[in-house]
């Protein structure tokens, strides 16, 4: 008898400088570290993952080759969080050679994102809708602030808001898989994302407060179709962009 034909894929060892680099690209794409903070020294960071200085030291070399991080020596010195900087002609190079992919993850955003919108609507918490508030009244501080300075740093910084602000609905569904899936749906944009908002609009901060709204009102549809149009808004200023 002869066996199903099926297909297997090499298994390659993650060095762990790798896993930390990527825990490390996590929180600040997340918005947990945001430019301008100060990332844990050496000795906290191995503590904290468990892994020797020199793994750590090894992950810090490639953030900072990378440009994401400012290593300053000496007393008041750290690892300092930069904004990261991106290319454009070279992002729609490369998002143009890579459609369908950039398709499948403003999909999947969708999918995750606006069930979550409609799980927080109802599940959430006092503390849950204290904090978003919060955040949308960082966001709009830190609209007003790019839209008199548009530096990139100021742009970076509401984009850390706005992972934050999204990640923070996933986390007041009460669903940990849909929050990891929130997660990876945000990380996967996140060149796209900050190749084509060089700069920001008056109006960067319309959807998000209609989109509180409707979770503060416990209206579960209202939320979750409003991020869908939120995330497909941001579909389309991305083909757009990819047009010119």
């Amino acid at each position: 008898m002869t066996s199903p034909s099926f297909r297997l894929d090499p298994v390659r060892q993650i060095a762990a400088h790798e896993l930390v680099l990527d825990q490390l690209r996590r929180s600040m794409e997340s918005g947990q570290f945001r430019p301008g903070d100060t990332l844990p020294s050496e000795r906290d960071l191995a503590e904290m993952l468990k892994v020797s200085r020199t793994v750590v030291r090894a992950a810090i070399a490639v953030l900072e080759r990378d440009g994401l991080i400012e290593v300053r020596r000496g007393r008041g010195g750290g690892f300092i969080v930069q904004a990261p900087t991106y290319d454009p002609v070279e992002a729609r190079r490369a998002l143009r050679a890579n459609k369908v992919a950039v398709r499948d993850a403003f999909d999947y955003r969708v999918i995750v994102e606006g069930a979550a919108a409609g799980l927080a609507a109802q599940r959430r918490k006092a503390a849950e809708m204290a904090e978003l508030r919060k955040l949308m009244t960082s966001m709009e501080a830190a609209l007003h602030a790019s839209l008199e300075d548009q530096t990139p740093h100021k742009v970076v910084e509401f984009q850390a808001l706005d992972s934050a602000f999204h990640l923070g609905i996933a986390r007041a569904a009460r669903n940990p898989g849909l929050y990891d899936a929130v997660s990876d749906a945000r990380r996967k944009m996140w060149l796209p994302v900050g190749a084509i908002f060089g700069h920001l609009e008056e109006n960067a901060n319309d959807r998000h407060e209609d989109i509180l709204k409707a979770i503060e009102d416990g209206d579960a549809a209202l939320a979750s179709s409003t991020m869908e149009a939120h995330i497909n808004d941001t579909r389309h200023t991305l083909e757009a962009w990819l047009k010119r």
